[in-house]
């Protein structure tokens, strides 16, 4: 990702630079460098991290960032050590008894990681010459990522980082075809560690000069929000972590409704952004979230393609006034 968005952003913006966090950022000079607006989209996807191999390789994980194991079921996993190393998420024979409780816990309760493992076929020792020991991260493996596109939409594991990701390239395309100038500074950030606590987005907050933070995120489709998998951009309202700026978010809102032919609102009770925790910590006067509608977040998630490409249209409205 970092490679990859790094060339990209390199193509559309005046300035791209790595922080000391690790943090991809880029800016594209306004009329005005006061009141700058920083757009942000995170990076790193939801994984695991190792707690434990066994002598004969069996591999235990502890979650990062809210991940499940039912969400994935058994198949490939990499293990990123020294090198990528491909195991099974396994949990093992369902032709088996009580006498095999793990596995008996898994078919009568709910899957938790301390029923799953990871198995490389390699043993510890042969793992440790790889560089994959306890503290190294785990994820779905690269083959199953491959986007999945059926109707309007598109689908795929962590489409929370790469389409709000997209979100952000497409913005700068927008903002360079206009061939004009954002009316103030425009910063974009492509964050780390948004999904282990969001410390990669308070760094970028607190270093950069920005009056406004908008976060681009997936937008939460259940029968407890009044979001349905459209072509129209979300505005998040409020979130576990902060009241969103009003004002902002309705001047969103309204330029939604010109530019993209309506929009969507939402309240959740269960989110945190990058936006919404900078404004916690006081780096940001004004914080915004907007994204497109998902099913399944954090899981096997499916996203409107129009509705993530009306969130770059009105992003660029925004900046561009």
């Amino acid at each position: 990702m970092q490679q990859l968005c790094e060339a990209l952003l390199r193509e559309r913006c005046d300035d791209v630079w790595t922080d000391e966090n690790d943090n991809l950022l880029a800016k594209i000079p306004g009329e005005s460098s006061r009141d700058a607006v920083l757009v942000m989209a995170h990076k790193d996807e939801i994984g695991t991290i190792i707690r434990k191999i066994d002598e004969d390789g069996k591999i235990w994980l502890e979650p990062l960032g809210g991940c499940v194991p039912w969400v994935y079921g058994e198949g490939p996993f990499d293990v990123i050590g020294d090198e990528i190393v491909t195991g099974i998420l396994s949990v093992g024979s369902r032709h088996s008894s009580h006498l095999s409780a793990t596995i008996a816990d898994a078919k009568s309760k709910a899957l938790n990681w301390e029923m799953c493992y990871i198995d490389c076929k390699l043993s510890r020792e042969q793992l440790g010459e790889r560089g994959v020991r306890v503290g190294s991260r785990a994820c779905v493996a690269r083959q199953r990522k491959t986007p999945v596109y059926i109707g309007e939409c598109v689908a795929g594991y962590a489409l929370d980082d790469k389409a709000a990701v997209a979100v952000l390239l497409l913005t700068a395309d927008l903002v360079r075809q206009s061939g004009g100038r954002p009316k103030r500074d425009l910063y974009l950030a492509v964050t780390g560690a948004e999904e282990t606590g969001i410390s990669g987005g308070a760094y970028v907050a607190r270093t950069i000069p920005a009056t406004e933070h908008i976060a681009v995120e997936i937008i939460p489709v259940a029968p407890e929000y009044s979001v349905t998998l459209s072509a129209e951009p979300a505005i998040m309202y409020k979130d576990a972590v902060f009241i969103y700026d009003k004002p902002l978010a309705d001047e969103l809102s309204r330029t939604a409704d010109e530019l993209c032919g309506g929009h969507q609102r939402i309240v959740v009770r269960s989110f945190g952004s990058d936006a919404s925790t900078t404004a916690k910590y006081g780096y940001t006067a004004k914080a915004a979230c907007i994204g497109f509608a998902t099913e399944n977040t954090h899981g096997y998630e499916v996203g409107h393609l129009a509705a993530i490409e009306n969130c770059a249209r009105l992003l660029a409205a925004h900046v561009l006034g």
